[in-house]
């Protein structure tokens, strides 16, 4: 009789590693890229502050999509969308201020969010990848 595997299987399930994905900047950017992927301009545009809503009208927000993805290549076997970590990319530090790198496709958008009430909004938003 074993002990050791009792005593194994008894040890709790190790805690995913948590980054970026899971920052309220992760949440939204997903959120984000997931509704303009699905051409759900009214919910992403919901997400943006005032000051991005008047930038970013319904319209423009769409048009500024479509041409970003138009020469994006579908992935085969990657996800449709993929917050990327800011520790991978070299900058933890990011996470703090709120920015996250979210890649569409072959494309990518940037954010960064800032609470605004109960909710985080996106505060500034860069189309493409550098």
């Amino acid at each position: 009789m074993s002990h050791t595997n009792d005593a194994l299987e008894q040890l709790p399930e190790p805690m995913p590693e948590m980054g970026t994905k899971d920052t309220p900047q992760g949440i939204v950017g997903f959120k984000f890229a997931k509704a303009l992927l699905s051409r759900d301009y009214d919910t992403a545009h919901a997400m943006l502050s005032t000051e991005l809503e008047l930038e970013y009208p319904v319209p423009v927000l769409k048009q500024r999509f479509e041409e970003m993805i138009s020469n994006a290549d579908p992935p085969s076997e990657l996800p449709d969308v993929a917050v990327m970590d800011n520790g991978g990319l070299g900058d933890a530090s990011l996470d703090a201020e709120g920015w996250a790198y979210v890649a569409i496709w072959s494309e990518a958008v940037t954010i960064t969010v800032k609470p605004f009430g109960a909710d985080y909004l996106i505060t500034d938003l860069i189309w493409g990848r550098p």
